[in-house]
C-alpha cells in the first residue's frame, strides 16, 4: 500500500473537496491511500515550516500560500512540479486556469505548486432592502456613500479587512492600485511615504463608520457576520469566498464586484490569493503523488468536485460556467476582473515573516495604540 499524507489549512474550501476527491481516487487505484490533515490557518503555516526546518519530514503534499514560494523554494523543501511534468501540460494549463494562478507559483524560473484552488480581493455586498445608494467605484467615494447609507438607517454600514495579516494584505492591494507596490524590495525604501500615509489616513477615516472590535475580525468573522446581520453592507477589499454565497449558503444576499480604484490611478487591484499545491521534497512516492496532483487539476475534480463540496477550483471551465455561477450568486463572474487585474505579492526568501510584522505594525494603527509618524517608522524599519 502507498500512502500519501498532505496537510491543509482547517475550512471547507480547504478540505473538503480535498477528501471528496482522494475517496473517488482511491477508488480508481485501491492500492493508493491519501491522507489529509487539516489545521487552522496560522497553525497551519507554522506546521508546515516547524516540519521542514525540524527535518521530520512527514508529508507528502502540503497546501500553501504564494507569498512563502521564496521559503519553500530556497530552502530546498520542495520539488519543481515541472520536473516531472511535459512542458506541453504545464503549457496547457496556464491556459485552462485562470490568470494569474499558474504564475503566481513560479519563482526562479520553476513551478511550485499546482494552482487547485484560485482567490483574490474582490468588494463583497449585500443586497437589503433600504440600502439602495449606487456602491463606490473609488476609494475617495466610500465615506460619502457611507454617509448616505447611515442616513438610511445603516448605522454600520461599512466593514474593513484589517485583521492581522489580513491588513498587511488590504495595505499592499491599496498600495499597488495607488501606484506605489509595497516591500518588494528591503535593501531600497520598503514604502513610498507619502502614498502610504494617504493609504493609512484614508483607512483610519473610513473605521467611523465600521463595528466596533470589526479591526479584529478574520476574513471568515466578516462573512459570518454579513450572513447573520443586513445592517453590514459593504466591504471593499476581501478575499473573496465561494462557500458563503448563493441560495443554498448562508448568504443568501451576499455578492462581489470590482475592488474600488484610486481618483488618480485608474487601475483598481486586487491582491492574489489561492492556495496551492506543493510538492514536499520529503514525498516518498513521486511517481504516485505526481499523478495524483494531475488529478486533482483535471476537469473531472475541479468542475465536478469542488463546486459541490465547497472549493474554489482555478480552472476557468468552472468560472465561466453560467449554472455553476447561477448557484453561487454569480462569485465567478464578480471575481474573475479581480484575478485578470490581480497583484501578485513579493516571493522573496523570509517575505512571510515580513507579511506578518506588517499586519503586527497596522494592527497598532488600526486600534489607535500607535500614532502615524510611529507606524510610518515601525514599517519603514521591516527588514529580513
Amino acid at each position: 500500500m502507498v500512502v500519501l499524507r498532505g496537510i491543509t489549512w482547517k475550512n471547507p474550501r480547504g478540505y473538503n473537496p480535498l477528501i471528496e476527491a482522494s475517496k473517488k481516487y482511491n477508488k480508481k487505484f485501491p492500492g493508493i491511500e491519501i491522507i489529509w490533515e487539516q489545521y487552522p490557518w496560522y497553525e497551519f503555516e507554522e506546521r508546515i515550516l516547524d516540519n521542514f526546518k525540524n527535518g521530520t519530514g512527514i508529508y507528502d503534499l502540503i497546501m500553501f500560500d504564494h507569498p512563502w514560494t521564496g521559503t519553500l523554494c530556497n530552502n530546498k523543501w520542495l520539488l519543481p512540479w515541472d520536473e516531472y511534468l511535459s512542458s506541453s501540460y504545464m503549457d496547457e494549463l496556464k491556459q485552462r486556469v485562470v490568470a494569474p494562478s499558474v504564475e503566481s507559483y513560479n519563482f526562479n524560473g520553476k513551478q511550485w505548486a499546482l494552482p487547485l484552488d484560485a482567490a483574490s480581493h474582490c468588494a463583497l455586498y449585500q443586497k437589503t432592502v433600504g440600502a439602495d445608494v449606487a456602491l463606490p467605484t473609488k476609494w475617495e467615494e466610500i465615506k460619502e456613500w457611507a454617509i448616505q447609507t447611515q442616513a438610511k438607517g445603516f448605522e454600520t454600514p461599512l466593514v474593513l479587512s484589517l485583521q492581522g495579516v489580513l491588513g498587511s494584505c488590504l495595505f499592499l492591494s491599496m498600495m499597488a492600485a495607488y501606484g506605489k507596490p509595497a516591500f518588494h524590495d528591503l535593501s531600497k525604501e520598503n514604502i513610498d511615504e507619502d502614498a502610504a500615509k494617504s493609504v493609512l489616513l484614508l483607512l483610519k477615516d473610513l473605521q467611523q463608520f465600521c463595528p466596533e472590535e470589526s479591526s479584529k475580525w478574520g476574513p471568515w468573522d466578516i462573512y459570518d457576520k454579513f450572513c447573520e446581520n443586513e445592517q453590514y453592507l459593504y466591504s471593499p477589499s476581501i478575499f473573496g469566498y465561494v462557500n458563503y454565497l448563493g441560495p443554498n449558503h448562508a448568504g443568501k444576499n451576499l455578492y462581489i464586484t470590482q475592488v474600488p480604484m484610486f481618483n488618480h490611478n485608474k487601475s483598481p487591484k486586487a491582491i492574489i490569493g489561492g492556495v496551492g499545491l506543493g510538492l514536499a521534497y520529503s514525498c516518498k512516492n513521486i511517481p504516485e503523488a505526481v499523478d495524483y496532483g494531475v488529478y486533482l487539476m483535471s476537469d473531472e475534480v475541479q468542475k465536478e468536485i469542488f463546486p459541490l463540496h465547497y472549493g474554489q477550483p482555478a480552472v476557468k471551465a468552472v468560472w465561466e460556467d453560467s449554472q455553476i455561477n447561477a448557484e453561487v450568486n454569480n462569485f465567478y463572474k464578480g471575481l474573475q476582473p479581480n484575478m485578470e487585474n490581480g497583484y501578485i505579492r513579493p516571493q522573496y526568501d523570509g517575505f512571510h515573516e515580513v507579511e506578518l510584522a506588517i499586519g503586527n505594525s497596522l494592527q497598532k494603527w488600526w486600534d489607535d495604540q500607535a500614532g502615524l509618524k510611529e507606524t510610518l517608522i515601525q514599517l519603514k524599519a521591516i527588514k529580513l
